[in-house]
């Protein structure tokens, strides 16, 4: 479980958060949305501690796992089948069966599972820190535009996994119905606060659609 308490976050003037807060609780799998610019990427750093808010508390407990799917490329290994096994946990190391299931699935064949990681487009070197980021069977597992460069398979093989995933997701993507396909609540962010809801997009918008018609009657 993972506490956001009373966070701010302010950029060149711009209030991105002030006084917000989200908890994500076991088995929670959260669609973050709100219009660009407006923070969610920031919060996802956030939560990764590659940035601090400026006040506030994000309360992660010691032993708990992230994975977050990373957009800078750099591989160290000489074939796919070795760089995915990376991400593997230690006491499964090597399985590289698991390895292989999760590549397959992303569009990798037989023959490129030996292949140097140079040897692919950007898009399929995209494909391999996602799968790198599964195998590392996570806690909370963060997908920032996890579709981009994928196609029709392999999104609805993703879609099917992530359905199936047991512990905790925080996604954003401008699919929303690849996003409406897997979320148990939406966490919006909307005038520098965080609002969740159970369900899915739609009645998160008519909600703040309903909030909005209040707040502009005051």
């Amino acid at each position: 479980m993972i506490n956001i308490d009373a966070i701010s976050k302010t950029y060149s003037n711009q209030v991105l958060f002030s006084n917000a807060s989200l908890q994500i609780n076991p088995g929670e799998k959260i669609g973050l949305v709100g219009r660009n610019g407006h923070g969610k990427t920031t919060l996802l750093r956030m939560v990764t501690g590659q940035e601090e808010p400026d006040s506030g508390q994000i309360q992660i407990p010691g032993d708990y796992r992230i994975g977050y799917l990373a957009q800078h490329i750099a591989f160290s290994k000489n074939s796919v089948i070795e760089e995915c096994m990376l991400g593997l946990t230690e006491h499964e190391k090597e399985h590289y069966w698991k390895a292989e299931k999760i590549l397959a699935g992303l569009g990798f064949s037989d023959d490129d599972m030996n292949r140097p990681p140079s040897d692919f487009s950007g898009g399929y070197q995209v494909r391999l820190n996602l799968a790198k980021v599964l195998v590392s069977d996570p806690d909370l597992l963060i997908l920032d535009e996890p579709t981009n460069y994928l196609d029709i398979v392999s999104i609805r093989w993703i879609s099917s996994f992530l359905r199936s995933w047991t512990r905790e997701i925080l996604l954003v993507t401008h699919d929303r119905s690849f996003m409406d396909s897997i979320v148990t609540h939406i966490a919006g962010i909307h005038r520098g606060v965080i609002r969740k809801i159970a369900g899915t997009t739609p009645k998160y918008y008519e909600q703040i659609a309903q909030d909005e018609e209040i707040y502009e009657k005051r």
